[in-house]
């Protein structure tokens, strides 16, 4: 029997294999978080309470980790040597985290105060951006909660719809909702509370939205705001024989991104109608020829986004960008595929945006906000990373960044962290720059 030659021992030194995490903490002391959290959250209702900035910069800390179930905090706690570099006066368990999702979740304090507290984040984001482009796309979460709804695609679970900021892929807004809710519901108000969440002096420029957007008052608004927008058409009878009246001289190729024409999808530009709209609208048609074999349609036709005939699939953009060339409206509608649908599959997948920890509806909308807000201080963490960083999500950064080996050695008032050379002069260079953030109160 073949033993390899090592020996156990214990040390009573302080190790820990996650001193990485020390760049998320400092990001949350440069941006002054926990003073903007206690400035816009109640207050412990005794000296003994938990201040708030140590529930959210707990689970932030625990999100960015890859932790998603409240009982994971103890991990911290075993963590002997880590939680001095985090800098928490207090890092609660994980029953008192629960009952403060709770209670925040259901007093009517928690989503407006978090909101205030993203704010300074995005703030710190844009800079001088001040016209965004705004991105809202539903998405499912599947659960199997008690208070969980069957979802259009047949699902328990909930049908939360998210905003996002293209230029630096933030979520600006949450609306957290039922599993049964339609996604096109709502949609209105869901872009109103996506412009108040904004900073003060930014705004929306552009709106890019799915099938779930094509409706009068959306486009009426971006209208009487100077909002700039692609949605996505539903098709009608009236979409379909404009389509059947169309000549081939009337199609034009479609120009890739490299400046190539397509051989196979082409363009089309039509007036458009729909109804409750005084005037005309400018509708962008796509076709793409078909390969193989045709599926026959047996969706209704008012509720499809693409049809097929002849031998061709067709969908169709509503636009007001009267200067752009057709290519360049559907190139820039698909890029929300990149800005938008991506990002939510960041969201749910890397910071646990489809893990509900409680039993409770106002409190897992808390936590999914939650999840959105530490997603947006690693986006915003990213614009500091190395090139070779830069552009990696969540999973990669855990373990080429935040799991760094090391030493904690105290000596006076002053703390050491002993770790390999090539990580010391990483995380100094990551540190550096984040130490160049200005704090951003909301």
């Amino acid at each position: 029997m073949n033993i390899l030659p090592y020996k156990l021992k214990t040390t009573k030194e302080q190790l820990t294999s996650r001193a990485g995490l020390m760049i998320v903490a400092q990001i949350i002391k440069q941006l002054e978080l926990s003073k903007s959290i206690d400035l816009h959250f109640p207050a412990p209702k005794s000296n003994r309470g938990i201040v708030a900035s140590s529930y959210l910069e707990t689970l932030i800390l625990m999100q960015h980790e890859g932790s998603f179930h409240l009982d994971e905090v103890k991990h911290f706690h075993d963590d002997e040597a880590l939680t001095p570099l985090l800098g928490l006066q207090q890092m609660p368990k994980a029953s008192a985290i629960g009952n403060w999702l709770r209670r925040m979740g259901n007093n009517g304090h928690g989503l407006p105060s978090l909101s205030k507290v993203n704010k300074g984040v995005l703030k710190a984001a844009l800079h001088r951006c001040k016209g965004i482009t705004l991105d809202i796309d539903a998405t499912e979460i599947i659960s199997q909660k008690a208070d969980a709804q069957w979802t259009y695609n047949k699902n328990q679970g909930y049908m939360p719809m998210v905003g996002h900021i293209a230029e630096v892929g933030m979520v600006v807004a949450c609306d957290f909702r039922a599993g049964n809710t339609p996604p096109a519901k709502d949609n209105l108000a869901f872009i109103q509370q996506c412009r108040s969440a904004l900073p003060q002096d930014c705004y929306i420029k552009s709106l890019r939205i799915d099938s779930a957007g094509y409706q009068t008052k959306i486009i009426q608004y971006c209208e009487e705001q100077s909002i700039q927008y692609a949605i996505r058409a539903k098709m009608s009878a009236g979409i379909k024989e404009q389509i059947e009246i169309l000549e081939e001289k009337d199609w034009q190729p479609l120009i890739h991104k490299n400046g190539e024409a397509s051989q196979s999808q082409s363009t089309c530009r039509i007036v458009h109608w729909i109804t409750g709209h005084e005037t005309a609208l400018t509708l962008v048609i796509q076709r793409k020829a078909i390969k193989g074999q045709m599926e026959l349609d047996t969706e209704e036709l008012a509720e499809r986004t693409e049809i097929t005939d002849q031998g061709y699939i067709y969908r169709s953009i509503v636009t007001n960008q009267e200067g752009w060339t057709d290519s360049k409206i559907i190139h820039w509608y698909n890029q929300r595929g990149e800005d938008s649908e991506n990002r939510i599959k960041e969201l749910k997948l890397d910071f646990g945006g489809d893990v509900l920890p409680c039993s409770d509806f106002g409190a897992n909308a808390l936590y999914f906000m939650i999840s959105a807000l530490s997603f947006n201080l690693f986006a915003l963490m990213r614009l500091f990373l190395p090139e070779e960083l830069a552009h990696h999500r969540a999973g990669t950064i855990r373990w080429r960044l935040y799991a760094i080996a090391g030493k904690v050695v105290k000596t006076g008032r002053q703390i050491f962290i002993n770790m390999k050379e090539k990580h010391r002069i990483l995380l100094e260079a990551v540190l550096s720059r984040i130490r160049m953030i200005e704090p951003m109160l909301i």
